[in-house]
């Protein structure tokens, strides 16, 4: 089963919630926000039905985010490690997009898992110096091949 991302934009900071609205307006189940408030968030216990003021509904789920992961220059995102990392043997290939911009590629220096970087090619110079960069041409696009046809190794039909 799929983990859903409460999304906090849909409580309303100055209103009221019972457990089921709140889980409404958060997109989880109506279990989950009964252990939100088992483990530490605010609601009003003493009446039935249990309510949950907007703001501090809001506020848990702003403190439960992870905080956002920023990549250095010399790093890439690497996607199994979920975690910024430096290239394996800080040797990096940069194949060109459009004129302003390539693409980086490398290996993870933990799992060996190929991760991708999307960056300008003001910024390639500063990175040379940084790590080992091979510069690669880009794959033509097979519409503008000589021969675009990729199944010439069959045998022709009569």
């Amino acid at each position: 089963m799929a983990t859903r991302r409460p999304n906090w934009r849909g409580v309303r900071r100055h209103r009221n919630y019972s457990v089921d609205e709140a889980a409404r307006a958060v997109g989880v189940g109506k279990g989950t926000v009964r252990r939100w408030t088992k483990t530490g968030l605010p609601a009003i216990t003493d009446r039935k039905p249990i309510l949950i003021l907007g703001s501090d509904l809001i506020d848990f789920l702003k403190s439960r985010r992870l905080p956002t992961q920023r990549c250095q220059p010399d790093e890439c995102y690497c996607f199994s490690c979920r975690a910024p990392r430096r290239p394996a043997f800080d040797a990096v290939e940069y194949m060109p997009l459009t004129p302003t911009s390539g693409n980086l590629r490398a290996l993870c220096t933990v799992c060996t898992t190929v991760i991708h970087k999307r960056i300008s090619v003001a910024s390639l110079a500063a990175l040379q110096a940084i790590l080992n960069v091979t510069v690669t041409q880009a794959d033509r696009p097979i519409s503008k091949s000589d021969d675009p046809c990729l199944n010439d190794h069959f045998e022709r039909e009569p």
